[in-house]
């Protein structure tokens, strides 16, 4: 008998293979179906969708990252533009949101856990400036960098408040690494920014910076809010992802503990 008769070909090697991967994407005896990304088995709860949009130290796509893999029972997405956010809470709403305070309340989610660093759950802004720039009173008519926080009003009201109720010019940046440049190329007199990061931007300029911190305002640190149309049983996994984080993954966030406020 000759052997090569039955020698397999490489066209019908290439068949087989194919038709093993058929069966196992879709489905055959002893091969598990793959179901599409965001719909539950049978008998399981789908995964709470959590919208996180906080501008810290962290790139987003790490932190997102970063999230996903501590978080692996919720499905997270990092936003880095306030547009992008807002667009997605109107296209799909999430279970909960991550942010300050003031985005939560201005998005109509009661905060669920408050975020605290050391025994406090708020932190204060300060004004940097070139030279005297913000010397006087009156700031009517500056121009103040900020990172977009809110969008375009919200923003605009959040800056005033912080600086004494004065209408200036806002110039709204999507990212904490674009605020020294628009004094740089003197686009703005000066930029409001967490006091807790007025050593970080200092040190990288080459500018003669002064900071006056804005103490009259003390501006909640980020919650999580689970909004109200969320199940319990998600409201409680939500909790319990958060409260569990690890201390690392917590100053990320730029908190160092969540609490029930």
């Amino acid at each position: 008998m000759n052997a090569r008769r039955y020698r397999r070909s490489p066209r019908r090697v290439a068949l087989a293979a194919l038709a093993a991967l058929s069966l196992a994407f879709f489905g055959g005896a002893g091969a598990p179906a793959l179901r599409p990304l965001g719909v539950a088995v049978a008998g399981q709860t789908p995964a709470p969708i959590v919208y996180v949009y906080l501008h810290t130290e962290t790139k987003f796509a790490e932190l997102e990252r970063v999230l996903r893999k501590k978080l692996p029972a919720l499905e997270i997405t990092v936003f880095g533009r306030f547009r992008d956010f807002e667009e997605a809470m109107a296209a799909r709403p999430p279970d909960a949101v991550v942010g300050i305070n003031a985005l939560l309340v201005s998005q109509n989610v009661p905060p669920t856990l408050q975020g605290f660093r050391g025994n406090a759950d708020w932190e204060t802004y300060s004004l940097l400036s070139v030279g005297d720039a913000f010397e006087g009173s009156d700031l009517s008519g500056k121009a103040v960098g900020v990172v977009d926080l809110l969008g375009r009003t919200a923003t605009q009201a959040f800056v005033s408040k912080l600086i004494g109720g004065a209408e200036v010019k806002v110039k709204r940046v999507t990212k904490r690494e674009d605020l020294l440049p628009l004094m740089q190329l003197a686009l703005a007199d000066g930029i409001v920014t967490p006091t807790i990061t007025v050593r970080d931007i200092t040190e990288r300029s080459r500018l003669p910076l002064r900071a006056r911190e804005l103490t009259a305002v003390h501006v909640k640190l980020p919650s999580v809010g689970v909004r109200t149309a969320a199940a319990r049983e998600l409201r409680e996994l939500i909790i319990n992802q958060f409260r569990a984080l690890d201390p690392t993954t917590n100053s990320l966030l730029g908190v160092d503990a969540w609490r029930i406020p």
